[in-house]
């Protein structure tokens, strides 16, 4: 069965990689801001994450996906967690996704409406800011390389409220 898994994960890709341009791609943190101190006496039931905005207000918040540090959009619109095939494969050239890991295929829809098939995973850790740590997250591989990484509701679901403070710039996680 692990042999099956490990030639359906290299053909998926293989196959991926024909169709698709090469870039380049880097991971690096933003420099993000300190953000104000919560008052002593102040019951605090949240750990807020700092995040910076891109593109038009659109929130990008440090994730660490099993052990490697990426900057991803905070976006409660999607329904699973996403990084492309670039991601993926740097994942598993470093050992940090592993034949155990790939699940198998799945239909999703675009923003766009248009139905693509993304390799199903688990990423065994992801971390959120310095102070979250999630554990078997499901998450889709896709194939555009030009797609955004993603932190959607595979992660978020797992809290019992997500807000956004604006004045002080930091993700609230209940």
């Amino acid at each position: 069965m692990r042999t099956i898994k490990w030639c359906f994960f290299f053909l998926f890709f293989f196959f991926l990689s024909c169709h698709s341009n090469q870039q380049d791609y880097s991971w690096s943190y933003f420099d993000y801001e300190e953000t104000e101190e919560v008052e002593q006496n102040e019951k605090v039931d949240y750990i807020p994450v700092p995040y910076k905005e891109s593109f038009d207000n659109t929130i990008v918040i440090p994730v660490k996906i099993n052990g490697v540090g990426l900057d991803m959009i905070f976006d409660t619109g999607a329904s699973s967690t996403c990084i492309t095939v670039a991601e993926a494969q740097y994942l598993y050239d470093k050992g940090r996704l592993s034949d155990e890991d790939i699940l198998d295929l799945q239909a999703y829809q675009t923003a766009d409406g248009n139905i693509s098939v993304g390799l199903r995973i688990i990423l065994r850790e992801v971390a959120i800011g310095e102070s979250i740590q999630l554990n078997n997250v499901e998450a889709l591989v896709v194939e555009d390389q030009l797609a955004p990484l993603l932190l959607g509701q595979s992660v978020l679901k797992n809290f019992k409220e997500v807000s956004v403070d604006r004045k002080n710039r930091v993700v609230k996680f209940y």
